[in-house]
């Protein structure tokens, strides 16, 4: 059985030519994977030994006899050794003593601090830590994470400013990799046993363990049964946009429940949602977001499956460049109040900078594409199909293109 994990984001999330001392904060979805590439990669380093889980008894007993403890772990001859802290954010006051470790520690370690929901979520309030760490998100896996050979694409460091593109032809690697994702989700445990009867048990073991832990322990809602219907409400919702107001009498709560739910379930990475590009733009929809599964398999439709694969990979792609400094992107889309519509928007400072429309097999060139192309005045627009190999320019920065020659191009 191959073993997946999320090996990407470490190459700059744990290069320290890229840290320059800070710490480095790993957050994602539960049964990403944090835990397994931290290990792998302290274990290539020679360095697994100096990996600490704070939800263990041994951990916490070491803490309570030497609060220094993991110290006395480091080599004394090693300049700088990476030092791993998994869970610590679950430990009271663990931002003061982080600041602590840090402050004194630094210049002899590279921190690196793993966690979900609640790691994520703690820079909203007063964050103590400012200026000593990088956040970086390890998301579900992408096509290049998962082929043999990730490198048989030409320029992995590929961005949307880069307006002329070369779409690779993929290898057969790339084919099966897509199928492989499409079929049992971007989530490590069920691309590796690789059998959707496997993925359907371990799909509601996962959403259940999420509705009955995570948001437990970060919220304080006490109606997870409405909120549960809520979230399977949502797969027949996938890419249109979500008016709360249909949702009222089927759950009978209010507006603002609702709203609060589907902000919690962010929280805790089930979910995530994209807001409409209104920017220069006369007649678009204001103010509803389109809602997508992280976990793709929960859409029912084979077309929704397909966009709200489309979405994740390219929040993985967004989620990247940015980490890297190569911008600010943020992902939206298009709709007009005459329902003209572009599923995806991809901006950099504000500008479109890519328009993306996906087809689950349509090779017939969408009229949505070119005029809004026109509209935005965005250099770069790809019609993206569950097709292999498929590449036809349609006009100039215009394309209809295959999953799998997109996919291979981004990180």
């Amino acid at each position: 059985m191959t073993t997946f994990y999320p090996r990407n984001v470490l190459t700059w999330a744990l290069s320290k030519d890229f840290l320059h001392g800070r710490m480095s904060f790993i957050a994602g979805p539960r049964q990403i994977g944090k835990t397994t590439a931290v290990q792998r990669f302290l274990k290539e380093e020679g360095q697994d030994h100096l990996y600490y889980n704070w939800d263990t008894a041994t951990v916490k007993r070491k803490y309570i006899a030497n609060p220094l403890f993991f110290i006395e772990d480091i080599p004394s001859d090693h300049n700088q050794s990476w030092v791993a802290f998994d869970e610590i954010h679950k430990y009271p006051k663990w931002k003061n003593l982080l600041k602590g470790y840090y402050d004194e520690w630094h210049e002899k370690t590279q921190f690196i601090v793993t966690g979900s929901a609640r790691l994520d979520l703690f820079r909203r309030s007063g964050d103590s830590l400012v200026g000593r760490y990088f956040l970086f998100k390890m998301l579900p896996l992408g096509v290049r994470e998962i082929v043999s050979n990730p490198r048989s694409s030409p320029n992995p460091e590929w961005t949307p400013k880069d307006a002329s593109p070369i779409f690779p032809e993929a290898n057969r690697d790339f084919g099966e990799a897509l199928d492989h994702l499409i079929h049992l989700t971007g989530y490590p445990e069920p691309l590796s046993v690789g059998t959707e009867e496997f993925y359907t048990r371990w799909r509601d073991q996962h959403i259940s363990l999420i509705l009955h832990e995570d948001l437990r322990d970060l919220t304080k809602i006490t109606q997870i049964q409405k909120l549960e219907t809520l979230l399977y409400l949502l797969p027949e919702r996938i890419g249109a946009p979500l008016s709360l107001n249909s949702l009222v009498t089927p759950l009978e709560v209010a507006h603002g429940s609702i709203r609060s739910w589907l902000e919690a379930m962010k929280r805790v990475y089930l979910i995530f949602s994209i807001k409409p590009w209104t920017a220069r733009l006369s007649r678009s929809i204001l103010r509803e977001e389109k809602y997508y599964f992280w976990d793709w398999g929960m859409a029912d439709k084979v077309g929704a499956k397909f966009e709200n694969f489309v979405a994740v990979q390219l929040q993985r792609a967004i989620s990247c460049w940015n980490e890297k400094g190569k911008g600010n992107f943020q992902l939206h889309y298009i709709r007009t109040k005459e329902g003209q519509e572009i599923d995806f928007a991809i901006t950099n400072k504000n500008k479109v900078v890519l328009l993306i429309e996906a087809k689950e097999n349509e090779t017939s060139l969408s009229k949505s594409l070119p005029y809004f192309q026109e509209k935005v005045q965005s250099d770069l627009a790809i019609q993206v199909v569950n097709k292999r190999n498929i590449y036809i320019q349609k006009g100039k920065g215009l394309y209809i293109v295959g999953a799998d020659r997109l996919f291979s191009l981004l990180p």
